[in-house]
């Protein structure tokens, strides 16, 4: 009598679309990530550096604790980022007063969110050989807002102490090199591209750089 309910399917969750944006194709989540670009005040493009630089950090553990004691750990921004966007769920659309961007739970989440879908976009421009001038356009706009990592680390409540260690230098200067050699996924600097970014935006030169081109994630 209700054997039309078993093949009904259900809706996915708020967590399991945002999780698809990591099926996208290559272009696709570029447009989704320069559409989003536009409208990022500096501050934010630092915070989400500062969600980057401990995305990475946590990938490089997952890698190398896998082959001794733990298995099944995201080892890619886009595996990251899928586990990450399920816990949307906690916040769905029906309860807005969850999402206020004074709720640093959501804000973090969304921070950690979006450096995923940058390094998912990274990882696949590196793989695919494609797109590689757009991701080093992405990223030169985002190095660029590293200067405000020092206002970010005295006025914003959603981070820790631990979090913020990347970040150590107090000139603008020291903290785009930081963010070349120490946040940048290191296999982007295999890429002519993203040398050329680096010096002509900011006067790093490549051999400060390619040392860090063996690293992958």
């Amino acid at each position: 009598m209700f054997r039309w309910l078993a093949g009904k399917s259900r809706e996915p969750t708020r967590g399991e679309r945002f999780a698809r944006a990591f099926d996208m194709s290559l272009p696709e989540l570029a447009e989704m990530l320069l559409a989003r670009l536009k409208n990022e005040a500096s501050v934010e493009r630092a915070m989400l550096l500062v969600a980057f630089a401990n995305i990475r950090a946590e990938l490089k553990i997952n890698r190398s604790v896998e082959k001794s004691y733990a298995s099944g750990l995201p080892k890619t921004y886009a595996a990251q980022g899928r586990m990450l966007a399920l816990q949307f769920d906690d916040f769905p659309a029906s309860r807005p007063e969850a999402q206020s961007p004074h709720d640093i739970h959501f804000r973090r989440l969304h921070h950690f969110f979006r450096a995923c879908v940058l390094g998912a976009i990274s990882e696949r421009a590196h793989q695919e050989g494609a797109a590689l001038g757009l991701v080093a356009h992405v990223w030169g706009e985002y190095v660029a807002s590293a200067g405000w990592i020092a206002s970010v680390a005295q006025h914003s409540r959603i981070w820790s102490e631990d979090e913020m260690d990347w970040f150590a230098g107090d000139s603008d200067e020291e903290q785009i090199r930081t963010t070349l050699c120490a946040i940048v996924p290191g296999f982007l600097w295999r890429h002519d591209a993203m040398l050329q970014m680096a010096r002509s935006r900011f006067g790093v030169l490549a051999s400060s750089l390619r040392p860090h081109a063996h690293e992958s994630v």
